[in-house]
């Protein structure tokens, strides 16, 4: 072998040797990046993994967590009526035949807004007031911009479960929702507040029902002037 062929030998392997460490040393400094990873937990809350960078060329899992919102459980619609004793068999009957439409309804379109509404209507005429809570505060989770579930449950809250602080709040929910649909909200937790003999607040609700130009806001004005 000659000194020129050796020479060329010398040079190609150490050309290889170079490319060989140049491949390795490169294939240490990438990130594998596996694919992302989705689950979802009974609660509603999704954790998405993703990957960041470390020093030593590798990766490590980072959990990052969005939560959604779990769908609203829904009270059992076709739990029977329950009557109070001042009932008779002609007005059970009746309420009864409005529940059977209603359950129709639902078994089609179970968010139904509508059909929510009078189921609770229904349970509150009747005497179930727990059960008429459970069914507008449904509404309140199938429609959270609509008003009047909420003022529903103000009126249950302030009368028939004894309840006025929890009235109250149902109540200026109402009216924060949409402070010009009904001159009602605010009568009504006017005389909540004179209930309790709360003046004060009483006469500043009707005020703002007078200043928000709510429909009917001339009847808050005689009722307002009547307290002066």
């Amino acid at each position: 072998m000659t000194q020129t062929t050796r020479n060329t030998l010398i040079a190609i392997i150490a050309l290889i040797v170079i490319i060989v460490l140049g491949y390795f040393a490169w294939k240490e400094r990438q990130t594998v990046m596996p694919a992302s990873l989705t689950t979802s937990t009974s609660t509603g809350e999704t954790i998405v993994v993703g990957t960041t960078t470390t020093n030593a060329g590798g990766y490590t899992i980072t959990p990052i967590y969005a939560t959604t919102t779990p769908v609203a459980q829904a009270p059992n619609y076709k739990t029977p009526l329950t009557f109070s004793s001042d009932l008779n068999a002609n007005q059970q009957a009746a309420y009864q035949s409005q529940f059977a439409a209603v359950q129709t309804n639902l078994a089609s379109n179970s968010t139904d807004y509508s059909s929510w509404l009078e189921l609770g209507i229904l349970r509150e005429d009747t005497g179930d007031y727990q059960g008429a809570a459970a069914d507008w505060k449904y509404v309140t989770k199938l429609y959270p911009t609509d008003p009047t579930a909420y003022a529903d449950l103000g009126a249950l809250y302030a009368t028939n479960l004894s309840q006025p602080s929890q009235g109250i709040s149902y109540y200026k929910q109402a009216i924060a929702l949409d402070p010009t649909k009904e001159e009602t909200f605010y009568q009504n937790l006017a005389q909540i507040y004179i209930a309790q003999g709360d003046i004060t607040d009483a006469k500043a609700t009707l005020q703002q029902g007078i200043n928000a130009k709510v429909t009917g806001y001339q009847n808050l004005q005689t009722e307002l002037n009547s307290m002066q």
